[in-house]
Formats: C-alpha cells, structure tokens, sequence
C-alpha cells in the first residue's frame, strides 16, 4: 500500500471517529478510485455504511474484500453487525462464530453472539460466553451489563445485582453508561437501585434528560407519584422530544385516577406520533374506564387500534398433527407469571388441568421473576423465557414448539408481546381479556357465560367468537378458613354503616363517586372506605378528594386508606359492612377477597363486558340480585341492603358456605369446564370451523 493511500485511510477514519460520516465516506471513496479493489478501504466503507444503515451496500463491500482478511476477526464481526443489521440474524451468528474458530477468544464476537443467543433462549450458551469474555476483560461494560441481565433471568439473583454493580462502576463518569445501567436495575424491579444510578448520572449532569425521565419513573415505581411528576416535567422543559416522557406522565396520572389529565396528556401526543402504538392502546384502555364510553365505542376502537399498529403476516403452514381427540397442547402468553393479580386468578386452573389430555407450555414475558415464577416453572410442562424478545422470534418459537392453542392471558397491555397473536403463532388463539382485544387474528374471547350476557355478543362488540364458560376461567388464589370473619360492624358499636370500596382509583369512574355521594346522602349515619395503594401518596389523594369534592361527597364521610400490609387485610374488612363495586371496570381479585370475609357487593352490569366481571361472581353464589342495570337502581339496592341489618348480618354469615358450595369455586371442575372449551376450539379447527 502506497503512503499516499496509507495518509487518505487515516484521514478517513479520523473523520468517521470523530462522526463526520459524510467526510469519511468521500475519502474512503476517493481510496477505491486510487485503489480500485483495495480490501481495507472497502471494509472501511462498509463498517461505515452499516453504521447509516446503508445495509445492502455494506454488504456488497464486505462480500468483496472479506476473501483478502478471511482470517481476521475483526473483519468478521463487522460483517456479522451489518447482516444482523439487515435482518440475516442466522447468517450473524454464523460469521461471530467463525470469528472465534480463527481466534478462539475474540472479545467482540463473544459479546455479540451472547447478545444473539440470549432471545432465541439459549442462555447456558449466553452464559458461557460472557463469563469466557469477562475472564479476558473483568471490566467491559456491556459484557457485564448483558451478564446480570441473564443471570437474572437465570434466577441468580444475587449474582446478577453484583454484575450489574460492577457495570455502574465500569460506566465511570458517563452520563449515558451509567443511565443504562439504571435502566436494567429499572426493568427487573429494583427501582431503588435505579435511583441511586440516576441520581448519580444527574449529579454529573443536572439537565441530562434520560437520567431525569429514568428517576421519574423509579419514584413512581415506588409510589411517589408528586415527586415523580415534578421531575418528568422538568425533562419535558427541557427537550423537543417529549414522546417517552408523556408516556410515564400519563401511566402515573392513571394510577391516581386522573383519568382527565391522562387523556389530555395522551390525545395531545397521538397527534405528534401517529404511529405509537403504546401511547393509543392506554388512551383505549383509559377511556375504558369512562363512565360515558359505552361497549360500540370501546370495540371500534380496539378495532382500528389493532388495525393501524398490529403487524400483517401471511398465514403461516402449521405442522401440527389434525387429530381432534389427541393430547392438545395449550400455550399461555403473559407478563405476569409472577406476585400479580392475573397470575394470582389462574394458578389454581392451571394447577387442576388433567395432563393426561392437556399439555402446558408457559411463554413468560415476566421482566423479574420471584417466588411466583419458580411456582409456576414448576406447574409448565414447558417453560420459555421471551421476556425481551422480538414477537417475531417468539411467535417463531411458539410454531416449533407445534403449540395447538395459544391463550392471551391480559389483552393488550404495555408489557404483553400482543404482536404474537397478530403474527398467528398458533392455529388457534384465544384471548381471557375482559373486553375485546380488536384483533381479527385472536379467535376467541373466553369469558364467564354473564359477561357476554345483555345481547353483547348479538351486537358484535367484539373482534373474537365469544366463548362462554358457565363457571371459571378465573378463581381466587386461596380461601383460608383459618383467616378470622369479624361479625357485621353495624350491628355492634356505634351503628354506623361503613361502605367499602378496595379498588383502584383508576377504576372509580366520576359516575362511580356520584353514585357513592347519593348513597351516603341517602343512608343516614354511613361512611366509606376507599382503600388504593397508591393513597399513600400526596399527588394521587389530593387528586381523589378533588374529584369527590366535585361529585358532592364531604371529606368527613370518607375513610382513605392507602398500602394494607397482607397480615393487616382482615382487619381492613372487619370495618366494612357492604361492598361498592365501581363501574365500568373492576379489579376482579379484590372483589373474591372481599366475599371470603363475608362481605356481599354492589355491582352495576350494562352493557361494556368489563362491567359484568361483578355480575359473573355474584350470580356464581347465589347473589345475582345485588347487581343493578342502572345508576339508579345501583344505588337502590345499597340502600335496601343498608335497611336491614339482620339480613346482612346473615349472608355475612353464611358467605363461606355459599362459596364453598359454588362450583365456580371448584377448581377441579373449572379446569375440566376449560379443558372441554379448549377441546371443541381444537375440533373446530379440525373440521375447518375454526
């Protein structure tokens, strides 16, 4: 090589170090034209392409030289990144390891094939190749950052954290290194943690956005909503691009029940970002919670949601053998394997289908598993981590695990892979959310026979086939006798009547809070007791007693309570004689936990599916008369309860007994009730009906 060449090639990549990408590329060219076929200067050019996303012409250049450095690692990586960049992932993998067959141990191409191997679930494999590259360098940041991850994933918990620790050490005085690293703490629930990284990150720079964003959301992460807010709107001053910033703002807002500020907050994004698919699905899923959404208006929604933002696929060839009796394979899809409440909902079917005829594979997309996790591990007859994964990649998985029935477990939620289902993982695919998901490709709603009730399915709400069960799919976790039943507080003591609402504010609709104020103005020396987490704190009560002030209900009416310790819950119910169930949307796992300690419930079922979860579970014992079609008769049926306390005090005493006598409350039969409806889906299929 010419020293005039030798002089053009380091000036070149001066420029593309320093991030003048088009200088570069002009000297680099102006090398080809002196030395037409000159292998450095084409791999040159193409790691600089790859860089711009110029795939198909980086490519071409390394394909050219790749012959001159056939040996050289380096060269082969690079060329692995471009066709990773290009979507050639296997082709990647293929070249990262011919990179360590030429050098053995190769720090670039054991990181990036760690990188690869980790979302096609070979983690052992991860796992050696980081610890063989963290051997040669203890101290490389992303090789530590990426090995705590898995380790995490591996449930090691404690070795995990020490990993990343090192990582935050490794980081040094960067901004950007050390943020990501509190990120990772972030994703895997240690929010604590993230904001000591943060706030590390800020000391350093005090206007740096991504660290004030990230401790935003580590405080909300841990209930402080007031501090949180005051944060992100600082970021929000201090960037053009607000996107991920809003979309905190407006999780936050929805916790607290700000349901206002949350659809202001998101309408105003949508219309600078079309395309986000995230910022629609929790504006759909806020306005659910309206009081004057009703179930058309919800469905066209969910409907044109899944239309403009779900991927198009064609309808892959399935190898799945079309034998209608023979043992199904069944897959669930969730987030939330894991201390959660759907989890909680569905372990007892899980734990009662008949294996001789179901078979259970879990796809987890859980960010941290904890104790919960190994349970259910323990409960799957197949367990696959796709936490993280593209839904590409486990839609691909779910098809080679030749899965009969793929079952969305929460809907569309910002944590749960839903594209899965849009790609047709499996030949049939069914959804147990409460209300439709607007997928054309999800072909079933499995619900409770009384949430399709009142001609919902009539009036086409939903993009699925509703299937009903008469019984399940959801039952309460646990019902523990040795957990003490208080008698009725109204018929001891002062005489008070106490209301109880243990929900989400988020849930508490305004037409909820008015039903509650002309319930209290009516029945005389009442009260209620309003009990959320998130009441803990500042922004999320004052927001709450704001909005009561507004509906006519006085502050020395009301009882908030904020975190109940689980020790402590019995005592919570030991003060509530009636429940209020709010409208339109409920959180199911409460309401079975307020009937174990004998508390019967208002509920009010119209005609949004969400509303009718209270009416499933009291027409399961015997109660479907508490649940009203009308505000008004809601609030009629309050006061009829409140009238007589001797009847009260009855179904408060006789509630285990109705419970225990309800087979809806029979695991054993719910799962057999599941397994017959996964059955005729199956058959249908089979016959070409599904």
């Amino acid at each position: 090589m010419s020293d005039q060449l030798k002089t053009l090639l380091r000036r070149g990549l001066t420029a593309h170090e320093g991030n003048r990408p088009e200088e570069a590329e002009k000297i680099y060219r102006a090398a080809l034209a002196m030395s037409p076929g000159n292998a450095e200067a084409e791999h040159l050019l193409a790691t600089l392409l790859t860089g711009l996303g110029r795939h198909g012409e980086a490519l071409e250049l390394f394909e050219n030289c790749l012959t001159s450095f056939a040996a050289n690692p380096a060269v082969r990586c690079n060329y692995a990144i471009a066709l990773e960049s290009s979507g050639q992932i296997d082709k990647a993998i293929d070249q990262f390891k011919q990179a360590l067959s030429y050098h053995g141990d190769f720090p670039t191409a054991l990181y990036h094939l760690a990188r690869l191997e980790i979302p096609r679930g070979h983690l052992g494999q991860a796992m050696d190749l980081l610890g063989r590259l963290l051997g040669l360098k203890p101290n490389h940041y992303e090789g530590l950052l990426l090995f705590g991850q898995t380790l995490h994933d591996l449930g090691q918990e404690e070795a995990a954290l020490k990993s990343l620790e090192h990582a935050a050490e490794a980081a040094g005085i960067s901004p950007e290194l050390i943020c990501r690293v509190g990120s990772a703490f972030l994703r895997l629930g240690y929010p604590e943690l993230a904001q000591n990284l943060y706030q590390r990150a800020l000391s350093i720079d005090a206007k740096y956005v991504p660290g004030l964003r990230g401790l935003g959301q580590s405080l909300a992460h841990q209930g402080q909503y007031a501090k949180a807010i005051a944060i992100l709107k600082t970021a929000r001053r201090l960037t053009k691009d607000t996107v991920e910033i809003d979309l905190v703002l407006a999780d936050i807002t929805l916790r607290c029940g700000d349901l206002d500020s949350t659809i202001k907050t998101l309408d105003i994004l949508i219309e600078t970002s079309l395309d986000n698919a995230t910022a629609d699905a929790l504006l759909i899923r806020t306005r659910a919670k309206l009081g004057t959404t009703d179930g058309a208006t919800h469905s066209k929604a969910a409907k044109a949601w899944a239309k403009h933002h779900m991927p198009i696929a064609a309808k892959p060839a399935f190898a799945n053998t079309r034998q209608s009796d023979k043992r199904l394979r069944i897959g669930w899809l969730s987030p939330f394997f894991c201390k959660h409440a759907s989890s909680s909902l569905l372990s007892a079917l899980a734990r009662h289908l008949n294996r001789h005829e179901i078979e259970l594979f879990l796809y987890s997309a859980t960010p941290r598993p904890d104790d919960v996790t190994r349970q259910w591990q323990v409960m799957a007859d197949g367990w696959r981590e796709v936490c993280g994964q593209d839904p590409m990649q486990i839609a691909d998985r779910i098809r080679k695990d030749k899965v009969d029935i793929l079952i969305d477990v929460c809907g569309v939620h910002p944590t749960q892979p839903i594209e899965v289902f849009a790609l047709k993982a499996a030949p049939v695919q069914a959804s147990l959310s409460a209300i439709t998901t607007g997928m054309a490709e999800m072909d079933y709603l499995i619900g409770h026979k009384e949430v399709f009730g009142g001609g919902l399915a009539e009036n086409k709400m939903f993009a699925e086939r509703p299937y009903p069960l008469a019984l399940g799919p959801y039952l309460p976790a646990e019902l523990d006798d040795a957990l003490p039943l208080a008698p009725l507080p109204a018929a001891v003591g002062e005489e008070i009547i106490r209301f109880g609402c243990i929900d989400r504010l988020a849930n508490i609709s305004n037409e909820t809070l008015n039903c509650f104020a002309r319930i209290l103005n009516k029945v005389s020396n009442s009260r209620i007791v309003i009990q959320d987490d998130v009441l803990e704190d500042s922004y999320a009560a004052k927001t709450f007693l704001d909005r009561t002030r507004q509906a006519g209900i006085k502050r020395d009416r009301l009882d908030l309570a904020g975190k109940v310790k689980p020790q402590d819950r019995p005592a919570l119910y030991a003060q509530i004689d009636i429940g209020l169930a709010p409208f339109p949307a409920i959180s199911l796992e409460n309401y079975y936990e307020m009937l174990w300690f004998g508390i019967p419930f208002v509920s009010l079922a119209d005609d949004r599916p969400g509303s009718r979860l209270g009416l499933a579970v009291l027409s399961d014992i015997g109660l479907g008369a508490l649940c009203a079609e009308t505000e008004k008769g809601y609030v009629d049926k309050c006061i009829m309860l409140a009238s007589d306390l001797k009847a009260l005090a009855s179904i408060r005493e006789n509630m285990r007994d109705r419970i225990r006598g309800s087979r809806a409350f029979h695991a054993p039969a719910v799962a057999a009730e599941f397994e017959e409806a996964c059955r005729e889906m199956w058959q249908n299929f089979c016959l070409g009906n599904g």
